[in-house]
């Protein structure tokens, strides 16, 4: 009997072992946060989307219309370089959002709805010029 009671509590006990080894498993995936700080509001944790070189490629040719990174700064399409990054963070802190990073490796949903935004906004603008 008493065979019986040292198996069951060792069991027990292997249980919560057995659980935090798949844990770990999960944590081993590399996510990316990044401190962000929106006006008016408070700071929080985001998580940066690894971009696909599709996505890189469209944020890059949105940026150089916006005139905030000069074409030739950007080597290779779709490739998030220094470059890139800088200019994101740039875009970013006009609309007076804050990132505690010094390059961005990745986007937030967030980043990818303001440069729209402004796109839309710098292509409107360009075309009401054009004709006046």
């Amino acid at each position: 009997m008493k065979r019986m009671y040292i198996i069951v509590l060792a069991l027990f006990f292997a249980i919560p072992m057995l659980a935090q080894e798949k844990t770990k498993e999960k944590d081993t995936k590399e996510d990316v946060y990044v401190w962000c700080v929106m006006p008016n509001k408070k700071g929080q944790w985001l998580k940066l989307a690894p971009p696909t070189p599709k996505v890189v490629t469209d944020f890059q040719e949105k940026l150089i219309y916006l005139k905030l990174l000069n074409e030739h700064d950007i080597v290779e399409k779709g490739k998030l370089d220094r470059a890139t990054s800088d200019a994101i963070l740039k875009m970013e802190a006009r609309k007076g959002v804050t990132y505690e990073a010094k390059e961005i490796v990745g986007f937030t949903q967030g980043m990818k709805n303001r440069l729209l935004l402004l796109y839309h906004t710098a292509k409107r603008a360009e075309k009401a010029k054009k004709k006046q």
